[in-house]
């Protein structure tokens, strides 16, 4: 694969060497599959994974790794189109990603039939490893874990007795807007109104009307964040000034940019570490070294994208140069990231971990509170 050849499949491509591998180096390739443009376009997960495979390449300049980011702008159908394209490059050994659930399940039947593995550190829809898919893995626990924990801290730390719960009928929102309401509903509080968006709807005046008729004490919204800034952005302009909570799919600078003052103080859950979290000498290298190649603070998934990178490269390192041998290195695999132990059970799902709450403070997302097994634990 010459570097002409990988620009012409994807956004860039970094690690292209020559077509010369009488020297030893054999020529492989990572992918990425996320939004990098479009109205689901999330904060910059595959920023991680670059700055990884850069950093290799910067100790490994006779022999880098190449990196491929595809386009996916959250789309199903276009992220199966592009997986198709993934396939027919024999070099790429394993893909990052995809973002979202709904596009892991569309190129998902497409990676199986070459033995591609991919790991996801963001896809956090429980069905997906329910497959009997041998080539998925996932680095961060699911929203059957994230579901329970919005419920708890709404309940505990909350007390709320009445919480609208609110989806954007995308496949991720709507399983994790129920799962947060069913286990609001196994604690007593009431679930009115249960309301989904149409994401491509500007005006939420009903929804936001029916908030204000019933009188709620909190609005638990499940989606991604382009709806849900409009509806918090409604909600305080109609004077609703209730607790807002969702989960990691609004964990994105934009909420608070397009919200303005009235996101100060909304919750999200997330079973992702805050990336500007310098509390170890491995975060603030992190920290550091994102900000010196990107020019700006790391947000959102970054921190996981980088560990499942660095998961990825290990496993090239160990001689594994197959699409087969770098899924079975990964499906036994015992690696130490900066996020979590990284160890996949048989359905590809890792361990589960914890899920923290972040809250809007000022222009930044600060870790408030960690919850483990249904107990809340607020951050000191």
């Amino acid at each position: 694969m010459t570097c002409a050849g990988a620009l012409a499949a994807a956004s860039f491509a970094m690690g292209c060497s020559s077509d010369d591998t009488s020297s030893g180096c054999t020529q492989r390739a990572i992918a990425f599959v996320g939004p990098l443009t479009g109205q689901y376009r999330r904060p910059p997960m595959q920023n991680g994974a670059e700055l990884a495979v850069a950093q290799y390449n910067k100790e490994h300049p006779d022999c880098p790794i190449g990196y491929l980011p595809y386009d996916s702008q959250g789309d199903p159908d276009l992220a199966a189109r592009l997986a198709e394209q993934i396939v027919d490059d024999p070099q790429i050994l394993a893909v990052l990603g995809p973002s979202y659930s709904g596009e892991t399940a569309a190129v998902m039947p497409v990676f199986e039939q070459v033995s591609l593995a991919n790991v996801t550190a963001s896809a956090t829809n429980p069905t997906l490893s329910q497959q009997g898919w041998t080539t998925f893995h996932r680095a961060v626990g699911t929203d059957d874990a994230q579901g329970p924990a919005a419920a708890a801290f709404l309940s505990d730390e909350l007390k709320v007795r009445r919480v609208a719960v609110i989806d954007d009928s995308g496949l991720y929102g709507k399983t994790l807007a129920d799962l947060v309401a069913a286990d609001l509903g196994k604690r007593g509080v009431v679930i009115a109104p249960r309301a989904s968006l149409d994401p491509k709807v500007l005006d939420y005046t009903s929804t936001v009307g029916s908030l204000a008729e019933i009188g709620v004490d909190a609005v638990y919204y499940g989606g991604v964040t382009e709806p849900g800034v409009r509806l918090l952005k409604q909600m305080r302009d109609a004077g609703i000034t209730v607790p807002f909570m969702g989960g990691d799919g609004i964990f994105d600078p934009s909420l608070i940019s397009g919200v303005g003052e009235g996101a100060q103080g909304a919750f999200i859950t997330c079973p992702c570490v805050d990336p500007t979290d310098e509390s170890s000498p491995d975060r603030k290298a992190f920290a550091a070294a994102y900000r010196a190649y990107f020019g700006y603070e790391p947000v959102g998934f970054v921190m996981e994208y980088f560990d499942v990178a660095r998961l990825v490269i290990a496993a090239l390192e160990d001689g594994a140069g197959t699409r087969a041998e770098v899924d079975r290195w990964l499906d036994t695999a015992r690696f130490v990231g900066m996020t979590k132990a990284i160890e996949f059970d048989d359905s590809g799902d890792i361990t589960a971990g914890p899920i923290f709450v972040l809250r809007v403070e000022g222009d930044r997302f600060a870790q408030f509170a960690t919850i483990l097994d249904g107990r809340v634990q607020k951050n000191q």
